[in-house]
């Protein structure tokens, strides 16, 4: 999957905040305006050289020299007439750089108007691909591209995990992270493993988080919640869910409950070389990315400047029961318990005071 650029990266490495570049794009703006009236040609393109002259001409010079001006003054016109856009255009961009570079300088003024806060893509969080060594003798060319696929992932979510480091955004971890660090062997093994179970893990509160806002987001879904949904997810995933919900039909009374262990005990877990982990954690981050949208001079007046995105896998075992107003039970056969296997993304946007949203549902 093709890496995505964010709007923050985007503005940030374009210097738009710099006082220095201000000054520059007045000049670049100023030069295109002069660079067209340069480009003026010396003699207007009805009049040609020969007209300039004191004296009169002879009748045949003349007439002999007026079809080749037309000529060329309508080739003049015609180059003149496809430049004007492109200045125009030109133009129009340093304007809108200007007014971005404004706003940005003038936003203390507007306090409750958050100039940042721009609609993003998904970043481009992947699943891993399963690359067993016996995929190597039966079709090394998988094999190949899936380890390739993993690999890539591995590096995204290893400098993921080093911006979200160096700015302090971990949840519930206070994390005094210096450059110095990267020397130590332990904060390799930090950075480079997003899907240990353990509870000395970076990721291990947002686990936490994912596994409980899970859980209430399947519970608000069942009630027909709908405040804790648009809480709980982003605008564009809470008009999702918001049509299962209100597709149910009336009188309809819906239950769901999650069978497997949930708790901290199953969540983390130590792992030794030769000990396998008892049971399975059930949910596990399988991929992150971060980026740097909010991109003012001033930090802000609260959280990060970063925008995260990680994707979680939940393995668990479920059971979901439709009833009747009268509390008859609905298709039995539905109502056995499912493993249901799903890969949510979950969003945090740095500079707000709330909590992990569910933003989008990844499928195999």
């Amino acid at each position: 999957m093709a890496a995505r650029v964010s709007l923050g990266s985007q503005l940030k490495k374009g210097c738009l905040l710099s006082p220095h570049h201000v000054r520059t794009f007045s000049v670049l703006k100023s030069a295109s305006k002069r660079s067209t009236t340069r480009t003026a040609p010396l003699y207007p393109p009805s009049t040609s050289k020969a007209s300039t002259m004191s004296g009169p001409a002879p009748a045949t010079t003349a007439t002999a020299s007026s079809s080749t001006p037309r000529k060329s003054a309508t080739k003049n016109e015609k180059k003149a007439k496809k430049a004007v856009p492109a200045t125009d255009n030109t133009e129009a961009q340093l304007q809108q750089i200007e007014n971005m570079m404004n706003m940005a300088n003038t936003s203390n003024l507007f306090p409750t108007m958050d100039m940042w806060g721009t609609k993003l893509v998904t970043l481009d969080v992947e699943i891993p691909r399963e690359a067993p060594l016996r995929m190597l003798f039966s079709n090394p060319g998988a094999f190949w591209h899936a380890t390739q696929h993993n690999f890539s992932n591995w590096l995204k979510n290893t400098f993921s995990m080093y911006t979200i480091a160096k700015a302090g955004a971990f949840p519930g971890v206070d994390c005094d992270f210096r450059f110095s660090h990267l020397f130590l062997p332990r904060t390799w093994r930090q950075l480079g493993n997003i899907t240990s179970p353990s509870s000395k893990s970076w990721l291990a509160p947002l686990r936490r988080i994912a596994t409980d806002n899970y859980l209430a987001v399947g519970r608000a879904i069942a009630d027909k919640d709908e405040a804790t949904l648009k809480v709980l997810t982003t605008a564009d995933h809470a008009t999702k869910v918001n049509k299962i919900v209100r597709t149910r039909q009336p009188g309809q009374v819906w239950q769901w409950k999650v069978l497997s262990d949930v708790s901290d005990k199953a969540l983390f877990q130590e792992k030794g070389l030769f000990r396998p982990l008892a049971m399975s954690p059930g949910v596990t981050i399988v991929s992150i990315r971060s980026g740097e949208v909010y991109v003012a001079r001033e930090p802000p007046k609260r959280g990060h400047r970063l925008v995260i995105h990680a994707l979680v896998k939940f393995e668990t075992t479920q059971e979901f029961k439709m009833f009747t107003k009268q509390g008859q039970l609905i298709d039995a056969g539905s109502a056995e318990p499912r493993r249901v296997v799903e890969y949510l993304v979950l969003e945090k946007v740095g500079w707000y005071d709330n909590t992990w949203q569910v933003r989008d549902q990844i499928y195999t």
